[in-house]
């Protein structure tokens, strides 16, 4: 096998090795089209798949221990319509893949408390904060560590 064959190959298998990694840490519990933002760190999700805790095809999403600024009532913001847009052009019409809290689920607001993944693998909830759209919250009721998410 002469040296090009032999690159070729190598990168060949590095990218398929890299692409089971991505796939392995992706989560599976629930996957589907990001329908509606509500804001900076809600947003629903018509699902294509979920597992066995979610009965209905829609559900709503509340980013796990992250807080962005408020786009509604008396503490709405300019920073709050910024954070909202930032997730209106990653995840509006966008299918996304997420890790639903195993200790509680939902909030008391009935939404499902969750880290969302984009396709390639990203987590959103991560890249809210790195863009400064968002502050870590590591609320303790959940299953999360988000000084993971920079591991």
């Amino acid at each position: 096998m002469n040296e090009t064959m032999k690159r070729t190959k190598a990168v060949f298998m590095l990218s398929m090795l890299l692409l089971i990694t991505l796939a392995a840490g992706a989560p599976d519990e629930a996957m589907g089209r990001v329908s509606k933002v509500v804001d900076g760190d809600t947003f629903d999700v018509a699902l294509d798949s979920h597992d066995s805790r979610i009965t209905e095809d829609l559900i709503r999403i509340r980013l796990a221990d992250i807080d962005t600024p408020e786009v509604r009532g008396p503490k709405a913001c300019e920073a709050g319509k910024k954070a909202s847009a930032y997730t209106k052009t990653w995840l509006l019409n966008t299918y996304v893949s997420l890790d639903l809290d195993n200790k509680t689920g939902q909030d008391s607001y009935g939404r499902w408390v969750a880290v969302c993944y984009l396709q390639d693998g990203r987590n959103f909830n991560k890249m809210l904060v790195d863009a400064g759209h968002a502050v870590i919250k590591d609320f303790k009721n959940n299953e999360f560590d988000p000084g993971s998410w920079w591991n």
